[in-house]
This record gives structure tokens, sequence and C-alpha cells, in this order.
């Protein structure tokens, strides 16, 4: 690295929801300045006016808070070179635009502006990513700078901010390496020296096809609203498109900080895998504590309404349903039997012939009858306590508290059914063994 501050900058054009193909590329550029204790600056490009998304502006500001990815500098927060919103800069432009005039370098067409592009030769430069890139000059046709109303193109736009910002590295995808040639002749003709380039690759679905909803594929915003953490997405999306160790650590921001290498970005384009992002997630929960996850699921809306009357229940099932969850999304129905219980049918606890019916009846009688007599209603002392009356029973362990697991939760599938009965509460099971009595008399 040179001694040059390294800036780097994310530069979104508000005309839709940011894809998360973006949002990796945010990443990358966030590591990378952080990584030599740089800048990485926010810079909104919304000269495309007619595309316009009014929501799309704050949009961008809530994924880069969420992911933790905060600016230093930024519409919210200017720094010496603002304005960072392009349209609030439109004198800039036009100057340069009339310098490349000047030069040669470009010309009027129709009243708006165009540049000059050579018609023989080769535009090459040396890419972070792709390595050594040339592009005949001949393949390129002479775009747009600046329109006929005064508003620049990306064209212009970009490379003069990129400049005048003193950004350092330009990563961006590989869509726009046939536009390169066209960056590399302004840049020239101004007498600047250009950014180092790295073009980042695709990211596809698991057929290899374009990443689209069919994936799975969805903004931050809406995976944040199916229940996924930044942890585990900021996790996932490093590794689209770098590689370390193999590719199933947990990471934090600082430790991808620590581990991120700019010349180690990978050429092959990134599979998006859904599957993968569910065992970051999964496994995050996991790591976080308790608290920490009641808090997420009580401010993204995750615990229903008509359950937050008792907290301190509620923190117990998150301790007992923090295993299971792939996503915060999954924990309301994983709590539902601690606060509803839909009556179960016959052969969801029992075979139906009729010894097998009394069978289970008069086991699931002496069950509530041993739990009514509990003072200390603990998932310890209940699995004692059922523990030896299973031992005296026809029944095997699984048979016997299968049927009581359905009986109580109208579940299959619980958390570890002891600590599940505690928190239920004493008064609530032995109502609902009662009714399970009536069903099989």
């Amino acid at each position: 690295m040179s001694k040059a501050k390294v800036r780097t900058r994310i530069a979104p054009s508000p005309t839709g929801i940011p894809h998360i193909g973006n949002t990796r590329t945010a990443l990358f550029d966030y590591l990378l300045a952080k990584k030599y204790d740089g800048d990485f600056i926010l810079r909104i490009e919304d000269t495309d006016q007619k595309r316009l998304v009014p929501e799309a502006l704050e949009a961008t500001y809530e994924i880069l808070d969420f992911l933790g990815l905060q600016p230093d500098e930024s519409p919210k927060k200017p720094g010496k070179y603002g304005p960072y919103v392009q349209t609030e800069r439109l004198d800039i432009y036009q100057k340069y635009a009339q310098e490349l005039i000047d030069k040669g370098f470009a010309y009027k067409d129709d009243g708006a502006i165009r540049i000059k592009m050579p018609k023989e030769g080769y535009a090459s430069w040396k890419d972070l990513v792709q390595k050594k890139i040339s592009f005949p000059y001949n393949e390129v046709d002479d775009k747009v700078l600046l329109k006929s109303d005064g508003i620049p193109t990306y064209h212009l736009a970009a490379m003069v901010d990129d400049h005048l910002m003193e950004i350092s590295h330009i990563l961006r995808g590989v869509e726009w390496i046939s536009s390169t040639p066209v960056h590399l002749v302004i840049y020239q003709a101004l007498g600047w020296q250009m950014p180092i380039l790295a073009h980042v690759p695709l990211l596809l679905g698991p057929d290899k096809s374009k990443l689209s909803k069919r994936h799975g594929a969805k903004s931050i915003l809406g995976l944040r609203d199916d229940g996924y953490l930044p942890e585990a997405l900021n996790n996932f999306m490093f590794y689209l498109g770098f590689s370390y160790q193999d590719n199933s650590k947990l990471l934090t921001l600082k430790e991808m900080i620590g581990i991120f290498d700019e010349t180690k970005l990978q050429k092959q384009n990134a599979i998006y895998d859904v599957q993968k992002l569910n065992y970051f997630n999964s496994h995050w929960i996991k790591r976080l504590e308790d608290e920490d996850i009641f808090d997420r699921l009580l401010k993204f809306g995750f615990i229903p309404k008509k359950w937050l009357g008792d907290e301190d229940k509620l923190r117990k099932i998150v301790s007992l349903v923090k295993e299971r969850m792939h996503t915060l999304k999954d924990f309301a129905k994983l709590a539902e039997c601690f606060f509803e219980y839909k009556l179960p049918q016959v052969k969801e606890i029992t075979d139906q012939t009729e010894a097998d019916v009394a069978a289970t009846r008069d086991w699931l009688s002496q069950a509530s009858q041993v739990m009514e007599k509990l003072s200390d209603f603990t998932g310890e002392k209940i699995h004692t306590a059922l523990g030896e009356l299973q031992k005296n029973s026809a029944f095997t362990p699984r048979q016997a508290f299968m049927s009581l697991r359905v009986a109580g939760t109208a579940s299959t599938i619980t958390p570890p059914l002891f600590d599940t009965f505690a928190v239920i509460g004493k008064q609530e099971i032995i109502k609902r063994l009662k009714q399970i009595d009536e069903l099989l008399k």
C-alpha cells in the first residue's frame, strides 16, 4: 500500500432498494477502509431523476445502520468534500464537462456532451481482482457525459466525485468493466491519477444463473424482516467473494477487518446459498446471550403482542428454544405451545385400539397426579418424578414421554420436555391433561 490515506466509497443510486450484491460491495469497501484506518464514504448518485424511488435513500441508511457499516462521511455526516448528493454538485460537473471540450476530449451533440473515445488501440489497466485487463477502444461508443438538461451521467459524475473526494479504491461489479475505458480517458484527459480499480464477481444462484428472488435473494431489509441477524449477514456476505479457512468460521466485523486482504478477493462468481445463510444465522443465535436475543425479538416485532404481558416467561422460553431457531422469525412457532393450546387428535397421542387408549389414559392420569403433588415444579423435579413413574409403567421412555409431550403441548417437537412443562406451569399442564383425559374416555 502507498502512504496515501485509503478512502473507499459506496455510491448507490436511489432508484430502488439496494440489492444484496451492492451491500456485499459496501461491506468490502468498509473492511478495506477500516483495515488501513481509512475512511468509508457514502455518496448518493441521484442524477437519474426520472427513476428515483422515494424510500430508497432511507433504505440505504437503514441497511448500513443495521449492519453496523457506519460511514465516516455521508449526506448525514458531511466532511470537507461535500455535498455528498450529486444533484447538489451540478455546477462542478458542468465545469469539468466544458474542460473536456476545451481539451478536445469531448464534444457537443444535440445539446448533450459526449466523450470522444479513441478509435484504435486498447485501454489497459491492472485490476485488483481481475488482474491485467485490455479492452479495445473500438468496442466502446462515445458515451454521454452531460445530458442536454445539464444533468451528468454516471460516467462523468462518479469520476469527478471520486477524484475530488480523494477516493483511493473503487470497488464495483464486473458489469462495469466495459465502461472502464471511458473512465480512464476522463482521468487521463484531466490529468488525474486513477484510483485502484477492483471489479468484484457477480452473485449467482445455486444453479449458476443470475441471482433472483426465486433463489431466496432479498434486500438486507427483507432478510432483516425474515429474522436474520446483522452478524450472520455480514459473515455470509464476507464469504461471497473472499475465502478464509473453510468458509464456515463465525467472524465479527472486527475479526473480518483483521483478516480481509483486498489482493485476495476472488475472481470467480460467488454462489448465494440460503442454506449457508441459515447456517450462519442459527449459529449466531446460539452464540448470543439470551437477553440479547430477547431484546432483538422485541425490537423487530417477532413476539406476538398478545404474549407481551409476561417478560420473565418469555425470557425463559428464549433460553429453551434458541438452540432450535434458524431465524428470529422461528421464535413464535417454537414458543406457541407455551401460550396456546389446541386439543390434539387421539391418533396423535396413542394407537387407537381400545387397550392402547386405556393404557395411555391411565399413564397420563398417573403423570398428572404425580406432577400435581410436586411443590417444586422445576424441570429437574418433574424429570425425576416422571422418570420413576415411567420405570414402573408398561411404556418405553419414548412411548411414555412422546404421549406426554403431545398431550401437554399438542406438538411432537418441543424444547426439552420437562423444562417446557415447568415454564408452561403446573396448573396449565394439569388443565391440559384433564382435557386429554376427557378426550380419551
